[in-house]
């Protein structure tokens, strides 16, 4: 985990990819971590904590099943990197199933938030990790869902993009909320 500012060229990297890299600086990821990314886009984000955990399993889930046939097609090491589709209703992962999730940018518009936050609250692991990367104009709204969800200890780890976009980090509840 990075505590100090990361640089890096704007212009060579599309903004999604600076985001995701912000991001990836700052998740904890372990070997060994199965790790889901909801909303992964064309899956360089799940592609890369996969790369950095060596020995890990990531799945990465994106509601657009053209961005996931992509994914499939450029990133995908079955049993280790896998890509799927989503509902946006329930996350298509067993219950307690990871130690880390990463919802990046999923759209509040269509997605509740708070049934999203419950179901990662379900799919996590006791004691495992959320990271939400948001607009900073819906930190009000995910601070109270992560508390409704049962999560422990919601703050801020970093604003970006000219303090337009937030990164949250909260703790699963020893108690699962179904």
């Amino acid at each position: 985990m990075t505590s100090h500012p990361v640089a890096l060229d704007t212009v060579a990297v599309p903004p999604r990819r600076t985001l995701d890299l912000l991001v990836l600086d700052r998740v904890k990821i372990q070997a060994w971590d199965r790790i889901l990314f909801v909303e992964c886009g064309d899956g360089w984000i799940a592609e890369e904590a996969w790369r950095r955990a060596v020995r890990a399993y990531v799945c990465g889930l994106d509601l657009s099943v053209a961005l996931i046939a992509l994914a499939r097609q450029l990133r995908e090491v079955p049993g280790k990197l896998e890509f799927r589709t989503w509902d946006r209703h329930r996350l298509p992962t067993p219950d307690g199933a990871f130690d880390r999730v990463v919802a990046t940018f999923v759209p509040l518009g269509v997605v509740d938030p708070a049934a999203l936050l419950r179901d990662v609250q379900r799919v996590l692991r006791p004691a495992g990790d959320v990271y939400l990367l948001y607009p900073a104009a819906s930190e009000g709204e995910l601070r109270r869902g992560l508390t409704r969800a049962g999560f422990t200890e919601p703050h801020e780890l970093a604003r970006f993009d000219g303090q337009r976009a937030l990164l949250m980090h909260a703790r699963a509840g020893r108690q699962k909320i179904v």
